[in-house]
C-alpha cells in the first residue's frame, strides 16, 4: 500500500483564513497584534484561577521557556513522565539538562507519585544535587494525580512545570489543568 496516513490535517476554512488574511493585509504578523492580544485574555478567562497566559509558537517553546524560568542549566536534571510526546523532553535537553524519566502508574497511565519520590531519593543520592524540576503530562486529557505530585514536589521543593497540552480543558478537582504548578503548558 503506497497511500500515506497522516497525523493530522491542517484543515482551515472560514474565520481561520479571514484571520490569517486579516493578520498579513494588517501586517501584524510580527510583532503580535489585536488577535493574539484578544486570544491571550479570552484564555486567561477560560482558565480562571487569576493565571496570566502567553502565547507561543507550540507548547515545545512553552516548556522550554519554563524550563529556563525554573533556572535549568547545563548539566542538571529534570523529572519527566515517561510515557509522553516527545516536546515534554526535549526541551530538557536543548538546554544541555538530562531527561529523568519517570514511569506510569496504572490509574491515569501518568507518572507514578511513589516513583517520582524514589527517583529524586535517588538522583540526590547518586548526584548530591536535587533534580530542578518536574514535568508531569496530562496524557490523553487525564489528569495526573495532581495531589500526590504536587505533594512530592512541595516535600523536595521541586518545580512543577505541567504539559497539560493533551489536557486542555480538563479540570481536577473543579481547577483546570496547567494551573497547579508554577507553570502550566497548554498547546
Amino acid at each position: 500500500m503506497n497511500k500515506r496516513i497522516y497525523l493530522c490535517l491542517a484543515h482551515m476554512s472560514g474565520k481561520e483564513q479571514m484571520y490569517i488574511k486579516e493578520a498579513f493585509d494588517t501586517n501584524w504578523v510580527v510583532p503580535l497584534g489585536p488577535n493574539v492580544n484578544g486570544f491571550e485574555k479570552d484564555l486567561e478567562e477560560f482558565v480562571g484561577e487569576d493565571k496570566h497566559v502567553v502565547a507561543l509558537s507550540a507548547g515545545t517553546a512553552a516548556v522550554h521557556l519554563a524550563l529556563l524560568a525554573c533556572g535549568v542549566k547545563p548539566g542538571d536534571e529534570v523529572l519527566v513522565q515517561s510515557f509522553t510526546f516527545c516536546a515534554s523532553s526535549h526541551p530538557i535537553t536543548y538546554l544541555g539538562a538530562t531527561p529523568v524519566f519517570v514511569d506510569s502508574e496504572v490509574d491515569t497511565w501518568n507518572m507514578d507519585p511513589a516513583l517520582l519520590e524514589e527517583a529524586i531519593k535517588d538522583r540526590i543520592e547518586k548526584t548530591g544535587k536535587t533534580p530542578k524540576a518536574i514535568v508531569p503530562v496530562a496524557l490523553y486529557g487525564m489528569p495526573y494525580k495532581v495531589d500526590e505530585i504536587m505533594a512530592v514536589a512541595d516535600r523536595y521543593g521541586i518545580p512543577v512545570i505541567e504539559d497539560a497540552a493533551e489536557g486542555f480543558g480538563s479540570r481536577y478537582d473543579g481547577r483546570m489543568l496547567g494551573t497547579f504548578g508554577k507553570y502550566g503548558v497548554l498547546s
